[in-house]
């Protein structure tokens, strides 16, 4: 047995100082190696990639991006067509291939392209390779939003055959794992003179938004001022917003951010620290139950993820939930698990998260479903309304929601309908919502009634 082997040691019982000293010494030989959470493009975290179908939902389809999926072999047709998109771009301007090339090699861009990945992830490449594959991937990104999205000119160089090709694409660009720097885009973007401004990739990354008006929600005046903030942000801000200091670090990273502009002032002072929280996850009122006590559900204005909102009406005998409008779409499922897998790497408040977990904990069945997108809360194209409900279960299960916002919220909630349930209020509202007619006809019989009443009063004092 070896005298270092960690696993094969027998216990020798030391005296009470050695014994102390031992376990509080640290070895330079039992320290762990360090974390790769550094990475600015890490892998997806196991929580995530074992609970759900790993192939599926976060690795490529269709294009590889990046050294994780790097020489797949199913990835080898749409990888042949990266030097031919390439050969294309440069046709006329070899020289400023050559010096792409070169400005990629440069010594503190190769380390700096390096640091974003784990790092066991591109070791195995050399110089040569690696700074071809950025190139190369970077290349392909322009080409497929500009031409392909863009345009809808994909058949132009026969490049993709089919749409299915694309719709495979356009998802594998939005996965954790398949990603390149964005900063090497803006290096990339400099030397290439048909795609010189970012307003492409704007379109790009709002055509794959989640939250999202629908058409008959948002007013004219609403609408004249959102295309005003989005003419002042897209036109004015976006380039200095997307190479500035602040700038995102991939296309994933920049989704996440669209998804919460800064701009958003909370109503409430979620701020509160050791807040006891009222609400129970197990007894949770779902949509139906609430509006039996008079809270009623309405898109946010402006859309956030962070925007959350519980106010009272007057008298507060009604209450309304303001709650970011979400689109659940045939590509919303590994998105939002990559926006969900890319928070749980870097951002402590979990916004889609603890969303995804508030949807789950008010959608009971498809009832609530039907509510909520007659309120213009939810949008989907699923063939039922009962599979956004295990479309919601799936995902929820076992995500931890740990943002304050939203616990408030939740909290704000259950005060209001553990005071307001079971009283003749609510049991009136309930049989109005479940009969509207039956309700009338009891409202017209018990007026009726009062009638009948003041009618036999007013006839008995008038002989006196």
């Amino acid at each position: 047995m070896s005298e270092h082997d960690p696993t094969q040691c027998s216990i020798e019982i030391p005296d009470d100082k050695m014994i102390f000293d031992w376990i509080t010494h640290v070895d330079a030989n039992d320290t762990p190696p360090p974390s790769s959470s550094a990475a600015k493009i890490p892998r997806v975290p196991s929580m995530l990639s074992e609970k759900h179908n790993y192939e599926k939902y976060f690795a490529p389809q269709a294009v590889s991006i990046g050294p994780y999926h790097f020489g797949e072999p199913k990835l080898q047709e749409v990888e042949e067509l990266k030097a031919i998109i390439v050969r294309n771009l440069f046709l006329h301007d070899q020289e400023a291939l050559i010096s792409l090339y070169k400005k990629l090699g440069e010594e503190e861009m190769m380390k700096d392209l390096r640091s974003f990945y784990e790092e066991d992830s591109t070791t195995k490449y050399c110089d040569k390779v690696f700074i071809k594959m950025m190139l190369l991937d970077s290349c392909f990104i322009f080409y497929f939003i500009y031409e392909v999205f863009i345009w809808e000119s994909w058949f132009s160089l026969g490049v993709f055959t089919s749409f299915d090709q694309v719709y495979f694409v356009c998802g594998d660009l939005f996965l954790l794992e398949n990603q390149i720097p964005f900063k090497l885009l803006a290096v990339v973007m400099s030397f290439l003179k048909t795609y010189n401004n970012f307003n492409r990739i704007q379109e790009f990354i709002h055509h794959i938004h989640i939250l999202r008006y629908s058409d008959q929600k948002r007013t004219w005046l609403k609408s004249i001022l959102c295309i005003r903030s989005d003419q002042r942000s897209g036109q004015q801000r976006l380039e200095s917003e997307l190479t500035g200091d602040n700038a995102p670090d991939h296309l994933l990273h920049l989704l996440y951010l669209t998804h919460k502009p800064e701009y958003v002032v909370f109503a409430t002072d979620y701020s509160k620290k050791n807040k006891e929280w009222n609400y129970h996850s197990n007894n949770f009122p779902t949509v139906n139950q609430l509006l039996d006590v008079g809270i009623h559900f309405k898109p946010c204005d402006p859309i956030s993820s962070n925007n959350v909102r519980f106010s009272k009406g007057w008298f507060e005998f009604s209450a309304a939930v303001q709650l970011p409008p979400i689109t659940l779409l045939g590509h919303t499922k590994p998105v939002l698990l990559n926006l969900i897998a890319y928070e749980t790497c870097f951002c402590k408040d979990a916004w889609f998260a603890s969303y995804v977990c508030l949807l789950r904990s008010l959608i009971g069945n498809h009832e609530d479903v039907r509510v909520l997108k007659k309120a213009g809360v939810l949008q989907h194209d699923f063939g039922t309304d009962k599979e956004v409900v295990d479309f919601l279960k799936e995902i929820a299960t076992d995500l931890a929601p740990h943002n304050s916002t939203y616990m408030e919220l939740k909290d704000d909630i259950q005060r209001y309908y553990e005071g307001w349930s079971n009283t003749p209020i609510s049991e009136l509202r309930h049989e109005y919502r479940k009969s509207p007619w039956k309700f009338i006809s009891l409202l017209g019989a018990l007026i009726a009634l009062f009638l009948t009443a003041v009618q036999t009063y007013f006839a008995v004092w008038s002989r006196e």
